[in-house]
């Protein structure tokens, strides 16, 4: 019973632009410092049996690790997907009602230390309307962290239609003066007409998401290992007219 209360708590709070976790609880306020525990992204959607991938950020403790659950009204009763020791995602077949799920990273230095993300799990589109790979050369701007701190990610490549990408160039910046630029490959799908992923070689350990807009703006979150996240655009060159 308290943990089913603490589930619909976190769902409350995170519908706040001025939630504090800690503070539900009495946690903080003068006393020794907590766990910080910061999950990414904080508001997805999920389509119904696809996955998301998390990640989260651990500060006040050299113990960065973090137990993963999934919880909400509809839990005791439906199916609300599951998620993995490394934070991804399975969404449930079908819309649990009502829809709005918490993922939660509890910190493993501190039980009462977590963080919290607010799911909505959505109906996939119709097969039909689900449209072809990308074609073209895309550039991407990202911005986030990782385990070191502050970070950006930008970069092209080129996609061949066919799930490919090719003729990639990465840049990766900590703070404005430490950056590196890598070429890598990679691959790309959609996982329906509106969301898919891509991956780069160069990051193994991590997983890109993006959701399509009506004006060819693609929205990106980025996770991975060592704690890294973030979230931009990627967006078609106006000479790639093929897609």
């Amino acid at each position: 019973m308290r943990r089913f209360t603490t589930v619909l708590l976190l769902l409350s709070c995170l519908s706040s632009a001025a939630c504090n976790v800690n503070s539900l609880f009495g946690l903080g306020g003068g006393g020794k410092p907590t766990v910080t525990v910061v999950v990414a992204p904080k508001a997805p959607s999920v389509i119904v049996a696809g996955t998301q991938q998390f990640a989260a950020t651990v500060t006040g403790s050299s113990n960065t690790a973090v137990a993963w659950s999934v919880g909400g009204s509809a839990c005791t009763t439906q199916d609300c997907g599951s998620i993995s020791a490394t934070g991804l995602y399975s969404a449930p077949k079908s819309i649990p009602n009502p829809a709005l799920l918490a993922v939660t990273a509890t910190a493993n230095a501190n039980p009462l230390d977590f963080g919290a993300a607010a799911v909505t799990i959505i109906a996939a589109p119709a097969a039909a309307t689900a449209p072809a790979m990308l074609r073209g050369i895309y550039t991407f701007l990202l911005s986030g962290g990782d385990a070191e701190g502050p970070l950006s990610i930008g970069g092209t490549f080129e996609a061949d239609g066919s799930g490919q990408l090719l003729n990639g160039e990465l840049r990766l910046c900590h703070g404005e003066s430490r950056c590196s630029d890598q070429p890598f490959a990679g691959t790309t799908a959609f996982t329906d007409a509106n969301h898919g992923t891509f991956s780069a070689d160069i990051l193994p350990d991590s997983h890109f998401t993006f959701s399509l807009s009506p004006n060819n703006i693609l929205k990106v979150d980025l996770a991975g290992s060592q704690n890294l996240h973030a979230s931009g655009i990627l967006r078609a060159n106006p000479s790639s007219s093929d897609n």
